[in-house]
């Protein structure tokens, strides 16, 4: 990812990799999203502004992150995020979406464990 910022705006450049959609999420309040995988898709997300409590990817959980970060993502990789009002989080993908290939979430399928901000409201 490359970033540059100066007193005009602020530039996010995702490098390398090809996709077929991406999506720009802006958290209207406090709320999660993921909590779930893909089958076949494989992505990046980019925290381009705000802030996460907590996010898992895989099984690697991680706390008070601040953008700009970035992830990517293989397919079959469990995906969750609690966004703090009015973070942007912006994501692409190797192919459209398919409700097929969506897999939400089973408990015993994550091996994450719980976060305590698991009450936040879904998205």
């Amino acid at each position: 990812m490359f970033t540059h910022e100066d007193t005009r705006r602020a530039l996010y450049e995702l490098t390398g990799g090809t996709f077929k959609a991406a999506k720009l999420l802006i958290a209207k309040h406090g709320c999660i999203v993921g909590d779930h995988y893909h089958r076949n898709k494989e992505g990046r997300f980019l925290l381009v502004r705000g802030r996460a409590q907590a996010v898992i990817i895989g099984d690697v959980v991680e706390r008070d992150i601040n953008a700009p970060r970035e992830w990517i993502f293989p397919p079959n990789t469990y995906l969750k995020f609690w966004l703090e009002e009015g973070s942007i989080l912006l994501g692409t993908a190797s192919k459209e979406f398919d409700p097929d290939d969506e897999v939400k979430r089973e408990p015993e399928q994550v091996n994450a464990g719980a976060y305590e901000g698991d009450n936040a409201e879904e998205a």
